[in-house]
């Protein structure tokens, strides 16, 4: 497992010349925006705020590919279409898993059971896999970042495991990403935990606190893991 320590201060040299940054988003609902009243992107418009603030960058571009209800195995013909777009990109962003987790629900929610979802989460735990070697292949250098799952259900009666199944999902993902250089798995759970305050009115979606506190978050990891530090010295 890669270990990272805390990032030190930032010196930017007199003669630095401020950055553009290429973001490229994929995913579902939660990379469309989906909850937000303000129709600006999501985490992402609050994320582009934040990145802002940095000295040395300079602007931030978003592509946004985001497609409510995608499920992983729908991801390939997005990135196969985007090739030119993610070969641009100095930075990969993405939220997935939500649909396929809710696939199981739709598909047996009279027989819900732990063994079911862990079966699912096997399937996307390959099939994440072959997501990050073909991005890695048409992009060598991004860092490709991953939000993990969140419990939007609350107390599941079907399945009281549930909180299990998050937590088994999210372990799995890290897994797979832990194996690859540059990367970052974001962890969110926490934040949505018994909070009906950061839901939209679905009560499934974050609403714009909550995609202001994925922001934040995302925004934290990449310090922490002295991603945007590694990024501005090598331009």
């Amino acid at each position: 497992m890669r270990e990272f320590g805390l990032t030190e201060p930032l010196t930017i040299a007199e003669d630095f010349f401020p950055r553009d940054m290429n973001i490229v988003a994929l995913g579902d609902s939660l990379t469309e925006g989906v909850g937000d009243r303000t129709k600006s992107g999501g985490y992402l418009a609050y994320l582009e705020q934040k990145l802002l603030v940095h000295k040395a960058i300079k602007s931030v571009a978003v592509t946004n590919l985001g497609k409510r209800g995608l499920r992983i195995s729908q991801l390939d013909k997005v990135v196969n279409k985007n090739k030119d777009v993610l070969q641009q990109a100095d930075m990969i962003m993405i939220t997935i898993g939500g649909n396929d987790m809710m696939k199981v629900v739709r598909s047996h929610f009279f027989d819900l059971s732990y063994s079911l979802f862990a079966k699912e989460q096997k399937q996307f735990a390959v099939k994440l896999e072959k997501l990050l070697k073909t991005l890695r292949s048409i992009n060598e250098d991004a860092p490709i970042v991953l939000f993990g799952l969140y419990n939007p259900f609350g107390s599941l009666q079907a399945i009281p495991e549930i909180e299990q199944v998050i937590q088994l999902w999210n372990e799995g993902s890290k897994e797979i990403m832990d194996k690859y250089e540059n990367t970052v798995f974001v962890e969110v759970a926490d934040l949505f935990a018994n909070r009906d305050d950061v839901l939209y009115s679905d009560q499934f979606h974050p609403n714009d606190v909550g995609y202001q506190l994925m922001a934040e978050r995302v925004y934290e990891r990449l310090e922490t893991e002295e991603t945007l530090v590694l990024w501005i010295r090598e331009q």
